[in-house]
Order: C-alpha cells, then structure tokens, then sequence
C-alpha cells in the first residue's frame, strides 16, 4: 500500500511538471497589424516577403514582473501573418514554460521584420537597426520609433487549452498596432538616387 501511494505521488508530481498557463495567440480586425506611418486599409501587413527578404514575425514575450523591454520578457511563441492581410495566421495556443493556470502574469506583442532573425535576438537586432518594428502594449500610442509601454497583465488558462484570449474583446490588447521603420527601404532609397541625378543633370544643363 505504502508503494502504491508513493507511485501515485510520483505521477502526480511528473503530471503537475508539465502543467503549465496558456494563451490563445490571435489577433482580431480590431487588432490588426499595419507597416507604414498610418493605420489604413491600404498598410495592413500582407504574408508576402519585405523588400528586405524577410517577412513580418509576431513574438509573444512575457514574464512573471511588468516590463517594457525586449530582454526584460521570455519569447514563448513566433506567428506570422496568414491569408487575411493584418492578421496572424490561425489560432495558435502558447504555453508559458513554469507557469500553471489561473496565474496572473504580464506579457508584451513585438512585431518585426524577419530577415533580422526568428527570434528575441532578431527583434533586439531589428529595433537597433532601426528595421520595421512595433509593439502591442499598454500605453503604446506609436508616437515614436520603437515605443514600447508596459506589459499587460493576464490570466492564464489551462494546459489542454484553449488558453486565455489576449486579443479582441475578450482580451487585454484590442488596439491596432503600426510598425514603423526608421531605415529607408531599398525602392525609397532608388527613386531618392533618382531625384538626385535628375537634379544634378539640371544643373550641368543650367
């Protein structure tokens, strides 16, 4: 009997080692996701490559205290934009490793150009560069390049899932989100190239 209580609390043990909170990781029309200086119809970020080679990630970071950096979070998932221009592709349900469900926890949205790399480094590369760049989260009205405000709390769900929403109204992000870039692009940086020849013919012309 003693043994049989011992395996039992072993397996429980090992059980509750896996169990970690979840999120559900889609973004709604009322959270799109635009590249450019405005949130038009026209901006919404599409599934097709950059100029730049790359494509737009969608990182979740989060962590158990606020934080508004990108190092201050852990990435617990990338998506990427599906068919529907301004939306990430399908819902996708994000464990939080060492977490369990019901905890209250704090999670920040980064989207990036790709061709930086897959990952935190590649955001932390893409917002030093001056690459597209942008960030779901609290206070964050995008008035400057790489604007980051706080994280926002929420509470997880449960390991089999379907996880806590974190957008759309029954989530805590339910604003646009707008990337910016500091870097021309490469087309950008041709027709300037182009204006500067035009000018300087007209003036050997004069």
């Amino acid at each position: 009997m003693k043994k049989l209580l011992i395996i039992a609390a072993c397996a429980v043990t090992a059980v509750s080692g896996f169990a970690q909170g979840t999120v559900a990781f889609q973004n709604t029309a009322a959270s799109a996701i635009y590249l450019g200086s405005s949130a038009s119809a026209s901006n919404k970020v599409t599934s097709a490559a950059l100029s730049t080679g790359g494509v737009i990630d969608v990182g979740l970071f989060w962590s158990t205290s606020q934080f508004n950096t990108i190092a201050g979070g852990t990435l617990a998932g990338i998506q990427t934009i599906g068919t529907t221009a301004g939306l990430t592709a399908g819902t996708q349900v994000f464990a939080l490793s060492g977490t369990a469900a019901n905890d209250v926890d704090f999670i920040q949205v980064f989207a990036w150009d790709s061709s930086y790399g897959n990952g935190a480094a590649g955001a932390e590369a893409a917002l030093a560069a001056g690459g597209a760049f942008g960030a779901f989260s609290a206070g964050n009205l995008n008035a400057a390049y790489g604007t980051i405000g706080a994280a926002y709390t929420v509470t997880l769900g449960a390991t089999a899932g379907p996880g806590t929403p974190i957008f759309g109204p029954t989530g805590p992000i339910g604003k646009d989100i707008v990337l910016t870039s500091i870097v021309p692009e490469p087309a950008t940086l041709a027709i300037g190239g182009l204006g500067a020849a035009a000018m300087l013919l007209f003036r050997r012309r004069k």
